[in-house]
């Protein structure tokens, strides 16, 4: 069985490598006279290809609370990525971007996708056309397709979606307004979106203002207006899950920060602050004995609010080395009639270089990686570089509920509360992170992302003493 398991994986593995050469084809046809190329349309101007080898090892997510047993896992991955991007015209450019990714077993591919597990599939992460023929200014276009929507934090957007939308990008000011919606995957083993997620136009807007050197203000909003009856038909189907579907919400959030996520940064003390609420209404399903099913769906008003607060302090500056502290919260508790938990646009990665390194680090844990909800979080770190080769970052979590009566999603750990107490636990977190594609003596990326997870008593007594979640990754980008 184990043999089998690998023939699959190889097999995939050459499959996945063929893709990638494919990369090199358009290449063939580019011209040998330089100036001649300069003046032709299309051509391409840029190409890569970004393979990955993985190894994956995680704890048990139920942390021995479940009936079947322990979930531990150890597997190894491939992740192969082409992109091209081609100017068709002097006004017209275009992007396409590829991925395949194959491995041993079932892992969890939260930094591509949060919340999913795959043994392998093929997708399409990004086809876009791009206009910037509108004005004398550079960095004004208009852009639609598929593309990967993204913003510093990652705590509000970070995810491919097919959009609409005007970009606006001058060194003072960068802003950005559009419409979005969710239609598919777009991956050959798992196309179809969550019911949760179908039928939901976004609307999305945002601004970034350096206000004077280095000191940013910024203002955020995403609008879902939901135009499906995924709750009705659930509850027909009588089935009750703790999903919620969107109605009508609406983010708002306001940001300030001197260049806290710029690694390259000199600044002796860097801050990062935001605060967002969400309004609006979203619809839930549970038991109801008058419904012929047993379950019946119902509306419910949507009023949370959400902060995080963040300094660093730089004590050396070559190679750098800094501390720094973060403060988290976010709103929860609800009742019949509706809920005071705060809840994320289902856009968001909660990966960011908030630590002042090249590195992306799962803001809340990379061991229970929880979503921005009834949660309270104090986080600690400190991290050595050199900015552009090589760092190195150690964090600390604390966790609690902000309502000891409501629940807590994450992506890799059940909650299994017990009600009895607010403390979710603690953890801490080791990501090493080497990057050799920048002309150093090693063509290679390496980075290590290590985390352990140690439960606390809203998880009772049974539970395991702690849980573990390693990512060792070598990459090369051609």
């Amino acid at each position: 069985m184990q043999l089998k398991k690998y023939d699959q994986f190889t097999r995939l593995a050459l499959s996945v490598s063929c893709l990638a050469s494919m990369g090199a084809m358009p290449t063939l046809a580019q011209s040998n006279n330089q100036s001649e190329l300069e003046q032709s349309y299309p051509r391409l101007v840029e190409q890569s290809i970004r393979s990955k080898i993985s190894v994956i090892s995680e704890g048990d997510r139920l942390l021995g609370l479940g009936s079947d047993g322990a979930t531990k896992s150890t597997e190894a991955g491939l992740d192969i990525k082409p992109e091209w991007v081609w100017q068709l015209s002097p006004d017209w450019r275009s992007k396409v971007r590829l991925q395949a990714f194959g491995a041993t077993g079932q892992v969890d591919v939260s930094d591509e996708i949060g919340g999913t597990t795959t043994d392998g599939f093929f997708a399409l992460r990004e086809a876009w056309l791009d206009y910037n023929g509108f004005s004398d200014y550079p960095g004004e276009s208009i852009r639609f397709g598929r593309e990967r929507i993204k913003e510093n934090s990652g705590l509000w957007w970070d995810d491919d979606i097919t959009l609409a939308r005007w970009i606006f990008d001058t060194s003072l000011l960068d802003s950005t307004v559009g419409v979005a919606q969710k239609l598919a995957e777009m991956r050959t083993d798992n196309n179809e979106l969550q019911d949760e997620e179908q039928d939901i136009t976004r609307f999305f807007a945002r601004t970034r203002w350096q206000w004077r050197k280095s000191h940013y203000l910024g203002f955020l909003v995403t609008h879902g207006q939901g135009s499906g009856d995924q709750a009705e038909e659930a509850a027909a189907r009588g089935q009750s899950s703790d999903e919620m579907y969107t109605e009508s919400l609406t983010w708002a959030a306001v940001q300030a920060d001197r260049a806290y996520f710029d690694w390259h940064s000199h600044d002796a003390v860097q801050y990062f602050a935001q605060v967002g609420a969400v309004r609006g209404t979203d619809s839930v399903v549970g038991p109801d004995s008058t419904a012929p099913s047993g379950y019946r769906a119902r509306e419910r008003d949507v009023s949370g609010w959400a902060a995080d607060l963040g300094v660093r302090a730089q004590l050396v500056d070559t190679p750098r080395w800094v501390i720094g502290a973060h403060g988290a919260y976010a709103s929860g508790g609800d009742d019949r009639e509706g809920t005071d938990a705060f809840r994320q646009t289902s856009l968001e990665s909660n990966s960011s270089r908030f630590t002042g390194t090249r590195s992306q680090v799962q803001r809340f844990g990379e061991a229970i990686q929880p979503e921005w909800s009834n949660l309270k979080v104090l986080t600690l770190y400190t991290a050595l570089s050199d900015r552009d080769t090589w760092d190195a970052n150690l964090l600390y979590h604390r966790y609690w509920l902000s309502d000891q009566g409501d629940t807590l999603r994450s992506d890799l750990v059940e909650p299994g509360f017990n009600g009895a107490s607010d403390d979710l636990g603690q953890s801490v977190d080791l990501v090493l992170g080497y990057y050799g594609d920048g002309g150093s003596w090693a063509p290679f990326d390496v980075r290590l992302r290590g985390g352990v997870f140690m439960p606390g008593d809203a998880y009772g007594e049974q539970a395991d003493d702690i849980r573990h979640r390693v990512v060792l990754d070598l990459s090369k980008r051609f």
